[in-house]
């Protein structure tokens, strides 16, 4: 496993050290398989809650696995229905059937679709824990490699339009539902949609590109690339993208998709997602892509991380928080003044809260004093403070000052700072509260393992919930 060593307190660069070379497994078997318990691997162990067994933890992850699959997948109606030929997703928006209305505004998302790669390839080797019968699987299939493969099938079938002049073809962010506002159709049990193409709607996320693309090299890593698709020779081409498309010529941060270099609005084209922060996948992308400078990526975005904390201690606001999105201002970062694709991109709101699952997964896998010090542990000790072990349903966005806004959205933010308690573990109530937490509506935080059908927050449930287990490796 490849360990990321980030810089000692303001120095900013990035070293790495581990095994070397990529590949593995036998085209078979993965050599991952779940479950993994691999803290002899990470920097720093996760605080476990108290009174429940590895095993048991590892339940709560398969049953809350084996509601996705069974709720969430989404079969193209209009490709091969074949073993090795269907295409599949992972659903975006929650349905809700009001007045005979089903609101299904996107089948799916590059965001949605990386997060459901990202599964898969974590998940493989827990087949024989899932319960499922030959009718449970879909097209005769036996493993979730026959799932991951499907999913990278729908990759490859509607890439951006940006991306189809080069090799890698980025993923289209709603592309798969084109023009489909029908929603998806329940036949023999299989939930399926006809994926349309829709050239208005033909340009990449960063955000789940990242995720696929380090879906694929964990796939490398768990099942060889000797099968039926070449994952890491996949995942190259589409660095060569990301890096052409995605990566500012000058500043090195990820940009927000493959048309913010040509944005009309000059701000979007230095303007970063802080949800992009992604230390692990850049330290992967790296190792698996010599031919880029990934490694400038990595620096670029600890200098912006840097930037904006630094400044916003200055002003007393020494909570951790960072903003959904950051603009370049002069030589530094910092948090935009007003909105840049729309809502509170000032505040630590929808796109920020994924914030402390990923730095503090980055924490995890490293040890590093820099994330800890200036990220990880402001984050948990606001938190804790902000809610209390009993009052996980004020979680929701907050000013930047640490002032929550007048309504809470707590199973959207509260899983992301169960990677930050377990990280710092500081409190064993804390800890346990994201476990254990009873909810009093139905609209509070359900818990880590509760399956809720708001496809996001079980997606993002589920990593946290490998992350915090010490079920989630680096490549």
């Amino acid at each position: 496993m490849r360990r990321l060593i980030l810089p000692l307190a303001l120095a900013v660069g990035f070293l790495f050290t581990g095994c070397a070379g990529l590949g593995g497994g036998d085209g078979g078997r993965p050599r991952h398989p779940f479950p993994q318990h691999s803290f002899n691997t990470l920097s720093v162990t996760p605080m476990m809650p108290s009174g429940m067994t590895r095993a048991q933890t590892d339940t709560v992850i398969v049953d809350l696995f084996r509601e996705i699959l069974r709720n969430d997948l989404i079969v193209d109606s209009a490709g091969p229905q074949t073993r090795n030929g269907f295409r599949m997703v992972f659903r975006h928006f929650q349905e809700e059937v009001a007045h005979g209305l089903l609101d299904v505004s996107h089948i799916t998302t590059s965001e949605s679709h990386g997060y459901g790669m990202l599964i898969l390839a974590y998940m493989a080797g827990s087949e024989g824990s899932l319960g499922f019968t030959a009718a449970d699987w879909k097209f005769g299939s036996t493993s979730l490699r026959d799932y991951f493969d499907a999913m990278l099938r729908t990759v490859l079938a509607f890439p951006s339009g940006s991306s189809v002049m080069f090799t890698g073809r980025l993923l289209g962010y709603g592309e798969a539902d084109g023009e489909n506002r029908g929603g998806y159709r329940v036949v023999n049990g299989m939930r399926t949609a006809p994926f349309t193409r829709d050239a208005t709607a033909a340009h990449s996320s960063t955000n789940g590109d990242m995720d696929i693309i380090y879906a694929l090299i964990l796939a490398d890593r768990q099942w060889g690339s000797s099968g039926r698709h070449d994952y890491l020779a996949v995942a190259r081409r589409m660095l060569a993208d990301l890096w052409r498309l995605c990566v500012h010529d000058d500043y090195r941060v990820m940009l927000l998709g493959d048309w913010a270099k040509s944005a009309d609005n000059p701000r979007l084209r230095a303007t970063v997602r802080t949800s992009d922060f992604k230390l692990g996948h850049l330290a992967a992308f790296r190792d698996a892509d010599p031919a880029h400078d990934w490694q400038s990526v990595i620096d670029a975005t600890l200098a912006a991380i840097r930037d904006i904390r630094t400044a916003q201690n200055a002003l007393g606001n020494n909570n951790g928080l960072l903003p959904d999105f950051a603009v370049r201002r002069g030589a530094a970062w910092e948090v935009p003044a007003g909105n840049i694709l729309g809502f509170h991109d000032d505040a630590f709101a929808f796109t920020a809260a994924f914030v402390p699952w990923r730095l503090g997964t980055a924490y995890i896998l490293t040890g590093d004093r820099f994330l800890y010090e200036y990220v990880v542990r402001p984050l948990d000790d606001f938190a804790r403070a902000l809610t209390g072990e009993t009052y996980l349903v004020r979680f929701g966005p907050v000013y930047m000052d640490g002032t929550p806004f007048e309504w809470v959205d707590p199973n959207w933010f509260a899983p992301s700072f169960a990677v930050t308690a377990a990280a710092v573990g500081a409190d064993q109530r804390w800890v346990d509260a994201f476990w254990e937490y009873a909810p009093r509506h139905q609209w509070d935080f359900q818990g880590m393992g509760a399956y809720q059908g708001d496809t996001y927050g079980d997606y993002i449930r589920l990593i946290v919930l490998l992350t915090i287990t010490g079920n989630y490796w680096a490549p």
